[in-house]
């Protein structure tokens, strides 16, 4: 029983490090920082108005 209960945990143990792997070889290799970039999050408040509810 103890060795089937070690042959599960190793198995398990693989198979997570192989997923860890594989999910930080498919990530976009990007720089998070981009201050050249503009981006417009709403037009609700673009009036100019300074009231709290546009």
């Amino acid at each position: 029983m103890k060795t089937l209960l070690s042959r599960i945990m190793a198995t398990a143990l693989i198979a997570a490090v192989a997923w860890v792997l594989l999910a930080g070889a498919s990530a976009p290799r990007q720089n998070i920082l981009e201050p050249d970039k503009l981006v417009i999050l709403s037009t609700n408040d673009v009036k100019g108005k300074t009231d709290p509810c546009g």
